[in-house]
């Protein structure tokens, strides 16, 4: 970040990162990302040749925070793999809390894209598959003969109490997710 360059960078994947998650990709245009930034047209596609190019950069900005935002917290509260899991339930519900029951991003992204993307859409599977390999992990952890069927359903669960909590505008889906959890950890 020393030169500059990648000053400039962060500063617009950072203000579009916000103003994406807020109002959408395709409501959201460039010139959105531009107010209040001081950045020309010609220096944000310096950086981005196309809108495109800018949201697979915000959703790797994305994807590099879920681990600091999801799942360390997570294991601060809880050293068993069992009670880890749980842990990235309620971790995820109280973060829906205080963001206005804002969903994933890459999902989102991959949503509204689908069909019209490859690279966007494709973030949005592997960040569900990124989450995948973390529960299937730590069911290995936790000794479960069937670990990555039940790692499957756990994700399951989990990405549809972030999807229904982000339509109905509340958590308390998490409530019966978390039920369902304790079913399959048992």
């Amino acid at each position: 970040m020393a030169d500059g360059t990648s000053t400039k960078r962060d500063e617009i994947v950072d203000q579009a990162y916000r103003l994406f998650y807020d109002g959408g990709f395709h409501a959201t245009g460039v010139d959105a990302v531009m107010a209040d930034t001081g950045i020309s047209k010609r220096t944000l596609y310096k950086y981005f040749p196309s809108k495109e190019h800018l949201i697979e950069a915000v959703l790797d900005k994305y994807g590099n925070q879920v681990d600091d935002m999801l799942f360390k917290p997570a294991f601060a509260r809880a050293t068993e793999p069992k009670a880890q899991i749980r842990a990235v339930f309620e971790v995820r519900r109280e973060m829906m809390s205080a963001t206005r029951c804002q969903g994933c991003l890459a999902n989102m992204a991959a949503m509204e894209y689908a069909g019209k993307h490859e690279g966007i859409t494709g973030n949005g599977r592997r960040a569900s598959l990124y989450l995948e390999g973390r529960f299937i992990a730590l069911c290995e952890q936790a000794g479960f003969a069937d670990a990555a069927e039940r790692g499957r359903r756990i994700n399951l669960v989990f990405q549809g109490a972030i999807q229904t909590s982000s339509m109905r505008g509340d958590t308390e889906t998490f409530g019966a997710a978390i039920a369902m959890l304790d079913q399959l950890l048992s």
